[in-house]
Order: C-alpha cells, then sequence, then structure tokens
C-alpha cells in the first residue's frame, strides 16, 4: 500500500495516523432471467489486519452505497450512452467519497482501541475491482493497462511493464474542460484517457488513483492466466492426449481427478481452475 506520499504530506503535523481507506465494489447479478442487477460499494480501513478485512464472519467490510445499475437505455448512441454511464459512476463516487476531502486533509479524531483518542487522517489509498472497473475508475480505455501507460500492442512481452502514470499531466488534461469541448477531448486524448468531466479521485488529498490499483486474482490469473494456458496446452497437443494424461493420475487426496478429461470442462467454470493448477506435470 502506497503510504509513503501521505505520510510525507503530514510531516509537519506531530502526532498524524494515516487511516489508508480501501474501496471496492462489483456489479452483481440477482436475478437469472429478468437481468436484475445491483452495484455495491464497499469500504474497509487498511490498519485491519487482513485476515480480519478478508472474512465475512469479522465484519471487516462495511456496506457502504449502492450505484445506480440503470443502463440509460433512452439514449440510442452507444458512444454517448458509455460516456454518460461513466460520468454518472464518477459523480456519484465523488458524492460519497466527498467527505475524505475535508478529513483527509485536517484529520478527524478517531478513538483507538486503548481508548485514546488520535487524528487520523482517512487516505484513499486502494481500489478493488474487477478489469472494467479498474478502468472506469482510472478513466482509461478498454485493453489498455489501468495502472502504466505501457503500449497495447506490447503488453506481455518481457520488459513491457512501466512506472504508474503521473497524475500532473491527467490533471492538467482535466482543467483543460474550462477551454471547451472539443479542445477537453483531445487533451484527454492526447493524456490516454477518457474525457471524464469530474473523476470522484480529481480533489482527494495525496491521491494518484494510478497506484491504488490492485491486480485482480480471480480474473487476470485464474481467468486469464490459466485459462490462456489451458487452451494452449490444448490447442499442442489436443483433447485426447490432455483429456488421457489427466486420467493416468494415481487417486490422490490432495488433489481433484478429472476422469473425464479437461474438454468436457467449460472455460467459465471458475471453481475448477484453482483445482487444475494443483495438477502435476507428467514427465
Amino acid at each position: 500500500m502506497h503510504r509513503a506520499r501521505p505520510q510525507k504530506s503530514l510531516d509537519g503535523k506531530p502526532g498524524a495516523t494515516v487511516v489508508p481507506v480501501i474501496i471496492s465494489s462489483d456489479k452483481t447479478q440477482l436475478t437469472t432471467f429478468h437481468g436484475k442487477v445491483a452495484y455495491p460499494v464497499y469500504i474497509t480501513i487498511g490498519n485491519l489486519p487482513k485476515h480480519v478485512r478478508r472474512k465475512p464472519s469479522r465484519a471487516g467490510q462495511m456496506l457502504l452505497a449502492y450505484l445506480p445499475a440503470t443502463k440509460l437505455d433512452h439514449i440510442t448512441n452507444k458512444s454517448a450512452q458509455r460516456r454518460m454511464l461513466a460520468n454518472l459512476f464518477h459523480a456519484c463516487m465523488g458524492y460519497i467519497l466527498k467527505p475524505l476531502q475535508a478529513a483527509g486533509k485536517d484529520g478527524i479524531k478517531l478513538e483507538t482501541a486503548d481508548g485514546a483518542i488520535r487524528r487520523g487522517h482517512p487516505i484513499f489509498a486502494t481500489f478493488v475491482g474487477d478489469y472494467p472497473e479498474q478502468l472506469l475508475v482510472t478513466c482509461i480505455k478498454t485493453g489498455r493497462c489501468p495502472m502504466c501507460p505501457a503500449d497495447k500492442e506490447g503488453s506481455g512481452e518481457y520488459g513491457s511493464a512501466q512506472d504508474p502514470r503521473e497524475l500532473e499531466p491527467i490533471i492538467d488534461a482535466l482543467k483543460s474542460i474550462q477551454e471547451g469541448g472539443t479542445a477537453f477531448t483531445k487533451a484527454c486524448a492526447e493524456a490516454g484517457i477518457c474525457p471524464i468531466q469530474q473523476p470522484f479521485w480529481k480533489n482527494l488529498p495525496s491521491v494518484n488513483i494510478y497506484e491504488t490499483i490492485v491486480p485482480d486474482i480471480l480474473h487476470q490469473l485464474h481467468q486469464g492466466v490459466i485459462k490462456h494456458l489451458i487452451s494452449w496446452l490444448r490447442s499442442v497437443y489436443g483433447d485426447n492426449e490432455i483429456d488421457a494424461r489427466c486420467r493416468r493420475l494415481p487417486p490422490n487426496h490432495n488433489i481433484r481427478l478429472f476422469m473425464k478429461g479437461l474438454s468436457p470442462l467449460s472455460l467459465a467454470q471458475t471453481p475448477a481452475h484453482p483445482e487444475i493448477q494443483g495438477h502435476p506435470r507428467e514427465p
């Protein structure tokens, strides 16, 4: 967690304590047939140990708000519809997190577990979400890295990863909205972002949104790397050979045996991905 910048900004305020605010959101499908969805936003703090935050029974996460799940179907232009949805998301998140602007800068009185009153500065530190929501939060176009300005064509190559994006050029592009819509759209395109009028993180203190993004283990590792690896192996060896090797594995208490092989499995069956990873490689 990037505490260096917030802590450095508070060096002139003795006794200050950084309270890293962790925000997570994920659009959830409620029904199968009617397409009803909910868009919850959760909040926790980095001062809690990880084993407490990740257990629902410990109540380390709190439901902060529900975002609108509308599709804005009355807007027929798809590009304008996507732009309006993105601006609606940032407007709602900006309203929800607005108290962090003054609290993060001036601090608030917090009672700790030992009963003492301390001045804490809640700083937006981490956003947890899947890849589409990472792009939505960072105002980056689809197919690009939400953290660094790596080239889309060379992504995945050795050495393609770069340092996180600099925030100052992004802020300068956002300020160009005062010069008119055309100039604003052009400045955002040159900065590599979507023309969002008021990103919710723009006025939050000590925040570089491109340093708040964390890897999405489910979609980027299990459904990304592992699914790609399985598809590559099936294309190289063929389904018959892969299925035969799965059937030749001896009984074992520690791994799941796929007696029918991998070909009957759908690539969308995410619970099977961790179990496939546990299979030993046959010499």
